[in-house]
């Protein structure tokens, strides 16, 4: 293959690869809707245990119905973008194992790009309508002034959000060129980490807020930004000023892990090391 590609070409195989990872998921047409049902009934699970606790005691930390809505609205557009885009890199470390990471370093194209792109997952659509149709419900309960300041934030807040869970997973998919085996890794950062932003950071003790802040910062997902369109006091948080850092926040995280792929894939010696 040639070297010298251009930018268009590489976008069209990079492209290629995404839709044939949409084939090889959709080619078991049953297996598919199963799956589907199954996360929407995950997530349905969730918004109802939801429901039923603020039925019980009215609010959650002294946020409402409408407000729980809205947090959990902010989590799943968020989410549902990286879970269609960054999907490919749950299992790396299986790659690594394996050796069909290698097969990646003798293309003429960024070995990362092409592990997303072959793991293009297009479940995550699940996430993105659930997190439509929460904010939809959000918004039923809530007075929220979208003109085009909001919708703006609105939009940089979903992708700085989505920054950060992405530069999460490739910070811990790059791990695995060290350690070769990350699935606990994942299991705590990707997938049980998260579980917290169903509710309000301010229920949970000091150590939990300062870990899902300063060291982990998913409270940047939801909780912070919320306060803005919510116009909620901020004398709880640790600065006022933390309403407007999620997009800045999510590029400084994305960058980061940038760095840390690159130092992992410099630092790889392939399977047969």
């Amino acid at each position: 293959m040639d070297n010298n590609l251009t930018f268009n070409e590489k976008i069209y195989i990079y492209l290629r690869l995404a839709t044939a990872s949409i084939k090889s998921r959709m080619e078991y047409r049953v297996t598919f809707i199963i799956f589907m049902i199954t996360l929407s009934l995950f997530y349905l699970a969730q918004v109802l245990t939801i429901g039923v606790v603020i039925s019980r005691f009215k609010t959650i930390g002294g946020w409402s119905m409408g407000e729980m809505a809205f947090l959990y609205s902010l989590l799943i557009l968020s989410q549902g973008l990286v879970a269609s885009i960054f999907s490919g890199l749950i299992d790396f470390s299986t790659q690594v194992r394996d050796g069909n990471y290698d097969r990646t370093l003798v293309r003429p194209l960024s070995p990362l790009i092409q592990v997303i792109m072959n793991g293009f997952e297009i479940s995550g659509i699940a996430h993105i309508i659930l997190g439509i149709a929460s904010f939809i419900v959000a918004n039923s309960f809530l007075d929220i002034n979208w003109g085009f300041e909001n919708s703006l934030v609105f939009l940089l807040v979903v992708l700085g959000g989505s920054f950060i869970l992405a530069g999460i997973r490739i910070i811990i998919a790059a791990i695995a060129f060290w350690a070769v085996n990350n699935s606990s890794l994942v299991h705590l950062f990707v997938y049980s980490s998260r579980e917290f932003l169903l509710y309000p950071l301010n229920i949970y003790s000091g150590g939990v807020k300062l870990l899902l802040t300063f060291l982990i910062p998913l409270g940047f997902i939801n909780f912070y930004p919320a306060h803005y369109f919510l116009n909620k006091s901020t004398s709880d948080l640790f600065h006022p000023y933390f309403i407007f850092a999620t997009f800045p926040i999510g590029v400084f995280i994305y960058t980061i892990s940038l760095f840390v792929w690159k130092l992992g894939q410099n630092a790889y010696e392939s399977a047969g090391g």
